[in-house]
């Protein structure tokens, strides 16, 4: 190896442990420093993958025919219980209800009907995880063991669902969520195929498949009035709120911020119903469809490495190029910064999630410390003898 080209990896290496450890504490004052943190909590409820979702799968045609969504609206108990029963005499082979009962408000033979339905064996109740406690239906309806939690992941800094937490412990006892409840209950043996129960112990990103309409769907007085249940047989049903009417987009009762959202910066309103987030998990699980996040170590390895090579080409065209260099700093940061976001969105395609942002952010700084490391350079060339590229 030539001695230039040794001095050059060597520079291009101590500048970027240099620029690396100011990245630090930058990014440390960032998160820590109160000043900051409407910038910071800005930044964390933005990806740069939604645009993938908010311009490709939008209006996304039908998906999956096995979940069938049935709208119960501002239905009172005794309907709900008619609807529960007349699904449950569809004979689907899972049946999901997104609703919690807190108090006994009707009469006494309709809060017993419920209680019976509910204790069904194929149907998975629900509850709700809040700060001070956690919301189970009233008392007298039971707590089956299939009971699951509705909350999607407890994160505050961010309002976009992105990601779920598969199981949790609540009240000493390992529960799992709704969605993947409801997904284990359906697959039967076939859920060890998938390695599941080690998987869903880490955090993981939602692969949304479609908004409501990517899915069967009823109101349910159209599903009263439908004869033939039978299209419920072996199938998995999701009873839960989708409006009033059905898709009202003006109605945000249970409704939450995806990344299927149109509008990317400055979300407009919320634009999915909690059991189509629901239905989007069970999707993905069923069909074994998960997505690879890659690590947060193998993330910081791969900015590094982005920085160390931005950093020896810096190094040789501020040697080249003095007038020009700032120009083709520049451009280089620009077509490279183009080449990752979309590699970003090819790996997401193919089920890998990359975020690029840091990695951009990483080859970005690389350039603007570059010139602490001459000033250093300098200083150190002025106490004692130092080989340097530059």
């Amino acid at each position: 190896m030539k001695r230039k080209t040794k001095l050059l990896i060597k520079d291009a290496f101590l500048s970027t442990i240099l620029s690396c450890f100011l990245l630090f504490i930058l990014a440390f004052t960032f998160i820590n420093v109160r000043f900051f943190n409407p910038l910071h909590k800005a930044f964390a409820d933005f990806s740069f993958l939604d645009v993938y979702y908010a311009y490709e799968l939008y209006d996304t045609p039908q998906i999956n025919t096995d979940i069938i969504l049935v709208n119960i609206e501002n239905k009172n108990r005794f309907e709900i219980a008619q609807l529960l029963q007349a699904v449950i005499d569809g004979q689907p082979k899972t049946i999901g209800f997104d609703i919690i009962l807190e108090e006994q408000k009707e009469p006494l033979f309709v809060d017993s009907m419920l209680t019976r339905l509910l204790n069904h064996e194929h149907v998975i109740t629900s509850f709700d995880i809040l700060k001070d406690g956690v919301i189970f239906n009233h008392t007298s309806f039971g707590k089956t063991e299939k009971s699951a939690f509705i909350n999607f992941n407890f994160d505050d800094n961010t309002s976009v669902i992105r990601e779920f937490i598969g199981n949790t412990e609540v009240e000493g006892e390992n529960r799992l969520s709704f969605a993947v409840q409801i997904a284990k209950h359906y697959m039967g043996e076939n859920w060890q195929t998938y390695n599941y129960d080690k998987k869903l112990n880490t955090i993981q990103t939602i692969k949304y498949s479609g908004n409501y309409k990517a899915f069967q769907y009823l109101d349910s007085d159209d599903f009263l009035d439908y004869e033939k249940k039978t299209i419920l047989k072996n199938k998995i049903v999701i009873l839960g709120y989708l409006g009033d009417p059905t898709g009202n987009t003006e109605d945000i009762q249970d409704k939450f911020f995806t990344p299927l959202n149109k509008i990317i910066a400055g979300k407009s309103d919320a634009d999915m119903f909690g059991i189509v987030i629901h239905a989007n998990i069970i999707n993905m699980l069923i069909n074994g469809d998960m997505l690879y996040k890659v690590s947060n170590l193998w993330l910081g390895i791969f900015t590094f490495l982005a920085m160390f090579f931005s950093t020896m080409f810096y190094l040789k065209i501020n040697k080249k190029y003095k007038i020009s260099y700032r120009t083709r700093k520049q451009i280089f940061q620009f077509v490279i910064s183009i080449f990752i976001l979309t590699l970003s969105l090819w790996l997401y395609k193919h089920n890998i999630v990359l975020k690029p942002v840091i990695i951009i952010i990483g080859i970005i700084i690389a350039g603007s410390y570059f010139k602490y490391y001459k000033h250093l350079i300098r200083y150190i060339k002025t106490k004692r003898k130092w080989k340097s590229y530059l």
